[in-house]
């Protein structure tokens, strides 16, 4: 009897001891290996998947800006399009009339409907911070050939120049081009926004000559 109770003390004393041994190579080969360098996943730009496009759009100007698209206001009836932002407004975008080319009442309607949902999409878009309101100023060129500026281009209240926008949304992991506006004139936008663009308004540059003050 008592080489039984011995002989099952050494066994469970063995048992113990190869669980123990097995315990750690277990762990260890269950230990996922760590993912190269390489591998790592990319930091999301903040443009997601405009990044390219809004940059190609500004091609590195000082007088240029993206401002995210807080707000999309839709008028259903005439179809067209506001996108509102930080500075202000875009302006309508021309109608989307694209549903009138289709020839049957079945089949216009269907066009409008899609572009109904495709608005919806953009709304939805601009709520989670994924359309963007890319603006740039373009300066007026000398107008002479000698690279002088005609006196009329000298004038206080001429145009410093023409700004274009364009509006660009990351959806389904694609830049789409919303809108675009190939002109605008500066005074249509908001003190804020020309003053975030570099442009000055009508105060004098440091290229200016001083002003003579009148004789006495």
């Amino acid at each position: 009897m008592k080489r039984v109770v011995l002989l099952a003390i050494a066994c469970a004393a063995a048992l113990t001891a190869g669980a123990e041994g097995a315990s750690p190579r277990k762990r260890g080969a269950s230990t996922p290996e760590r993912a190269p360098p390489n591998q790592l996943a990319q930091e999301q730009d903040e443009f997601r998947s405009c990044d390219v496009a809004v940059r190609d759009f500004v091609q590195g100007r000082r007088e240029a800006t993206a401002l995210p698209v807080k707000e999309v206001k839709v008028d259903g009836l005439r179809m067209t399009l506001n996108f509102v932002h930080p500075y202000g407004e875009s302006g309508d975008t021309p109608p989307n009339l694209g549903f009138t080319r289709a020839e049957s009442i079945e089949e216009r309607r269907k066009a409008l409907n899609e572009a109904k949902q495709r608005i919806r999409t953009l709304e939805e878009a601009a709520k989670t911070g994924n359309v963007w309101y890319v603006i740039a100023l373009t300066k007026d060129e000398p107008d002479g050939p000698d690279g002088r500026r005609s006196p009329a281009s000298m004038q206080p209240d001429a145009a410093r120049g023409t700004a274009s926008a364009v509006v660009m949304a990351s959806i389904e992991n694609r830049c789409i081009t919303i809108a675009q506006y190939a002109t605008i004139a500066p005074d249509t936008l908001s003190e804020d926004l020309r003053r975030l663009l570099g442009e000055k308004g009508r105060e004098a540059s440091p290229a200016d000559p001083p002003a003579v003050p009148p004789p006495s």
